[in-house]
């Protein structure tokens, strides 16, 4: 007892190493278990942010249960087909009803308008809701969808080289917290 006393209380380097260990890992340990520090490689989500990027992201564990992103939440999704994580932005809303004509995005009949795209939608991959189907093809008018109620439509800020499509809500690893 006296030994271990002497380490955390004392004046020795062994005991300021353990006290700073100590003490960084009380701190760290909730921060990484909300949060994660994440390298954007890639340059679909372009102006916003850039290939090399460095950008924080908070998990969707830290969220309310029954959580859903809103109308332009940049997320981070998990695509099973590619098996990557891809950084995204949040276009579509459960039971929306979603259609792009000549590369353009309509909701609900509405042109989308938002501050973050830049560019028509060319060529991408298009995820069948509900289904294992996936393809890539050149478009510029898809005919319009709804949304599932477990899922969300996203395409990258940079709409001429962006994945998009339908994606569950539940493989939204997190939200992009920092611009």
């Amino acid at each position: 007892m006296k030994a271990l006393r002497a380490l955390f209380c004392g004046k020795t380097w062994k005991g300021s190493l353990v006290r700073i260990l100590l003490l960084l890992t009380i701190c760290v340990t909730p921060f990484w278990y909300h949060y994660r520090i994440l390298y954007v490689d890639g340059i679909s989500m372009t102006p916003t942010y850039d290939n090399g990027q460095w950008t924080l992201m908070q998990r969707t564990r830290s969220f309310d249960e029954g959580w859903v992103p809103d109308r332009f939440d940049a997320i981070v999704v998990w695509d099973k087909e590619c098996t990557v994580k891809l950084c995204k932005r949040v276009i579509g809303l459960p039971g929306e009803r979603v259609e792009v004509i000549e590369g353009r995005i309509f909701i609900d009949d509405r042109l989308l308008s938002d501050s973050f795209g830049k560019g028509y939608m060319v060529v991408r991959k298009f995820i069948e809701p509900g289904t294992e189907e996936t393809w890539w093809k050149e478009y510029e008018n898809i005919p319009a969808t709804i949304i599932a109620p477990d899922h969300v439509w996203v395409v990258g800020d940079n709409r001429e080289d962006s994945v998009f499509g339908h994606f569950p809500i539940k493989e939204i690893c997190g939200k992009i917290v920092l611009y």
